[in-house]
């Protein structure tokens, strides 16, 4: 019973990190979820200010 109670705290747990993960991501912009964001040199990556 208690190792039923852990699983689906562990499976809770990773979800709610995931959905906050998303979350944080989107309000970023279209490239926070971009590999290559550190080294993109397309117009469209910058943030609104450094344009």
């Amino acid at each position: 019973m208690i190792a039923n109670v852990l699983v689906l705290a562990a499976i809770f747990a990773y979800a709610g990190w995931t959905l906050f993960r998303h979350i944080k991501r989107s309000k970023e912009g279209k490239c926070a979820a971009c590999a290559a964001k550190k080294s993109c040199e397309s117009a469209s990556c910058l943030p609104p200010s450094a344009k």
